[in-house]
């Protein structure tokens, strides 16, 4: 008996979807790039000069954790959509949306710094203040889908969402209905 209650509480458990960032080529070969320069200008010179032991220890610390840090946001950006809110996560950095805040998102190419590996970005605008955050899930069509399913006042139509211009009608309208085209 304990054996079924186990089992159905594990059951019973809603998983949220979670969308990793999709990551341009280009992008990810500036950052490795980035990381192999900074280990051979940062520890070539003072094993050439033939430093301490502490000062090695030191840099060899200081380009690790900066390169760790790197790749954790590389690697570690995505987006998880909730009941309420969308989580983003970008390494050590984490922002909230609540997703009844959202008013539109809308495809951009900005560079603007934002927690997205790619160019290929979906900007959200939320809140009072017109807040907005840049994103890049790999699977876009799905991550719209997954924001619509949990919030119906939003509409996705061609490769934006909008919030529905009469939440409360009930009456099927074709351009109120959730198609992803992207």
């Amino acid at each position: 008996m304990a054996d079924e209650t186990k089992t159905m509480s594990t059951n019973d458990k809603r998983q949220d979807p979670y969308f990793p960032s999709k990551r341009d080529w280009w992008i990810v070969g500036l950052i490795w790039m980035g990381l192999l320069i900074s280990v051979i200008g940062g520890i070539g010179p003072l094993v050439i000069a033939e430093a301490s032991w502490g000062e090695l220890v030191l840099v060899v610390g200081l380009i690790l954790g900066m390169d760790s840090l790197m790749l954790w946001v590389l690697y570690g950006t995505g987006y998880t959509v909730t009941q309420d809110q969308l989580l983003i996560r970008c390494g050590p950095f984490g922002f909230r949306v609540r997703l009844d805040a959202i008013d539109s998102i809308t495809p951009t190419r900005s560079p603007w710094s934002s927690p997205a590996c790619s160019l290929d970005r979906l900007k959200i605008v939320y809140g009072v203040s017109q807040q907005s955050v840049m994103i890049s899930p790999a699977d876009k069509p799905g991550f719209l889908s997954a924001i619509v399913q949990q919030r119906p006042t939003l509409v996705v139509l061609h490769d934006q969402v909008r919030k529905k211009s009469n939440p409360s009608s009930s009456a099927v309208d074709p351009t109120n209905q959730p198609q992803v085209t992207v």
